[in-house]
């Protein structure tokens, strides 16, 4: 896939991947201390450690739009982070006054992102289907079918499984589930109706409604899990796991456009929006444990809306995103950013 194109340019250059690694094992961190370290000194070093890689990241940040970080000596990069140093005594601050909209971007991006995964997964499925000339007349009208079927028979079996919770529970997942399986039947509906006008069938779309649904399966389960075992943690490290293939996805597919954004934008460079992702990601993951730390407050409430906004974001996403791409679809093979279509 093309992300991955992305991910050999950003590994060949050692400041990132050095900030990576960094980025990582705070978020390692963090999970430590959301599962198993409950203790105030914890959380002071974890305050301390990841204030100034947000300070250190910041000021890479900023430089990035006058000057490419990978053409910086060492010894400049070193003496960035001692300046960065002091900014960690306005991390509490900054917490307190950016940490809502930060948190609101960062859903948004995660959002867009997971939509671009699914799409892209799926139709890298139908395109390998369509190259094949004498077979595609089968295959493709076989995937859409099957997948669908497949789609159906999740909804079907979740919807089950959702019977068993709580009479409050299974009636808001239950609700929640039947708008996405209309998101789909919609999505469907535009399908067939452009195989009857333009003879094109957009079969990818029921692959991408298996994904989407994990996705969204993911969330909801992320939602529910502290309210129905309050007691189980371990969960939070398959969904770090889920989380961190995502983040690296991102970083992909944005290295991946790196001449495009030079191009469109001129300022905005790849490692200038990379340096923003891993702002965003750190802040959102300090907040898992944040009302444990001495003197900033959040509403927990918060946390749980902003998880309940992501969900509802990415089934628009689906629903708009997913619209546009069945009318704009080409099928064919991808060279480059260039799709080949074949007539069907």
């Amino acid at each position: 896939m093309s992300f991955i194109n992305g991910l050999k340019i950003f590994f060949k250059k050692p400041i990132y991947v050095l900030i990576l690694g960094l980025f990582i094992t705070a978020w390692i961190l963090i999970l430590f201390g959301y599962t198993i370290f409950f203790i105030s000194e914890y959380y002071l070093f974890l305050f301390f450690f990841i204030g100034l890689l947000e300070g250190f990241t910041l000021l890479l940040f900023v430089i990035s739009f006058f000057k490419p970080i990978e053409n910086i000596n060492y010894i400049y990069i070193f003496l960035i982070f001692l300046i960065s140093i002091p900014i960690i005594l306005l991390f509490k601050g900054v917490l307190r006054l950016l940490y809502f909209p930060f948190l609101i971007t960062n859903q948004l991006l995660t959002g867009f992102f997971a939509f671009k995964l699914c799409m892209d997964s799926s139709t890298k499925v139908d395109d390998y289907f369509y190259n094949d000339e004498k077979s595609r007349k089968f295959t493709r009208p076989f995937e859409f079918l099957i997948f669908g079927i497949v789609a159906l028979s999740i909804f079907v079996l979740t919807g089950n499984i959702m019977l068993r919770l709580t009479p409050v529970a299974a009636y808001r997942s239950a609700n929640l589930f039947r708008i996405i399986f209309w998101v789909n039947i919609i999505l469907v509906i535009i399908v067939l109706v452009r195989v009857l006008i333009t003879k094109k069938l957009a079969a990818y779309i029921t692959l991408f409604f298996i994904m989407t649904f994990f996705y969204i399966f993911y969330i909801f389960i992320d939602i529910i899990a502290s309210l129905l075992f309050p007691d189980t943690l371990s969960f939070a490290w398959y969904f770090f796991i889920i989380d961190l293939v995502l983040f690296i996805y991102i970083i992909g597919s944005i290295f991946d456009k790196v001449e495009y954004l030079e191009e469109k934008f001129k300022i905005i460079k790849a490692e200038t929006i990379s340096f923003l992702v891993i702002l965003l990601k750190l802040i959102a993951q300090f907040f898992k444990i944040i009302p444990d730390i001495p003197g900033i407050i959040v509403n927990p409430a918060y946390l749980l809306w902003l998880q309940l906004f992501l969900l509802w974001i990415f089934i628009i996403f689906i629903l708009v995103f997913g619209i546009h791409s069945i009318i704009v679809h080409q099928e064919g093979k991808i060279e480059g950013d260039n799709i080949v279509e074949n007539q069907s």
